[in-house]
């Protein structure tokens, strides 16, 4: 029986990222894990496949090792769910955790909505259909996106200041950019299209401390 108490513990829920598969493969591995994890694979999968009008096998993409990017990334949101739903079925049926008694679910980008189902907004089978059905259109938006880190190392950098010059540079009608996520106080990701992050990043010492940095990320994103 599970004693601890867990009305001051947070359960995190990731989001879409170059690399997917993570730890999964050894989960998959564990006798005692493998029965759950393999049927949420497969009902993911399933459902997957009414979006990409092909068969998806997930489950066979872990058992190889094989992860999934942004060329299949229907596929990756849909393992990452999988993964997740199946992550909490194994702490309750599994280890005995009570996990609907944690003080708060969060996440990032599809982690997002993977803690409103959690906390009961909605079915996490009906959820997943959203971000499935929009996949297509998310890939090519993906096409000349570009992700920057915003972050200081001193003081904060103030959140009204950001949106401003983003603003300021989607209003020269060459692209749009805008505030993906805020991490912390001081860090913050940046998505833009075409050349608006590193116009942003010319330009931010105008209006943002002098500490402030911006690294721009080599790889492509889905907005």
């Amino acid at each position: 029986m599970w004693t601890s108490n867990l009305t001051t513990t947070a359960l995190a829920f990731r989001g879409y990222n170059t690399t997917n598969l993570g730890r999964t493969k050894e989960l998959l591995a564990c006798p005692a894990y493998r029965p759950i994890l393999a049927e949420e694979l497969r009902q993911f999968g399933e459902i997957c496949s009414a979006y990409t009008a092909s068969q998806v096998d997930l489950l066979g993409c872990v058992e190889t090792g094989r992860d999934l990017g942004l060329d299949r990334y229907a596929e990756a949101i849909s393992l990452i769910v999988a993964v997740e739903v199946a992550q909490m079925r194994l702490l309750r049926e599994v280890h005995a955790v009570p996990t609907t008694q944690t003080q708060l679910a969060c996440g990032y980008s599809l982690g997002e909505l993977s803690a409103l189902s959690f906390g009961g907004t909605f079915p996490v089978d009906a959820m997943i259909r959203v971000p499935l059905a929009l996949a297509a259109d998310s890939v090519a938006l993906a096409q000349d996106i570009t992700m920057g880190v915003l972050f200081s190392r001193g003081p904060t950098i103030g959140e009204a200041d950001i949106e401003r010059l983003c603003l300021q540079i989607t209003n020269q009608d060459q692209g749009t950019i805008g505030i993906s996520a805020i991490l912390s106080p001081n860090t913050y990701l940046l998505i833009g299209q075409q050349q608006t992050v590193r116009r942003f990043k010319q330009v931010m010492h105008d209006v943002l401390p002098q500490k402030a940095h911006l690294r721009i990320n080599s790889n492509r994103w889905p907005p």
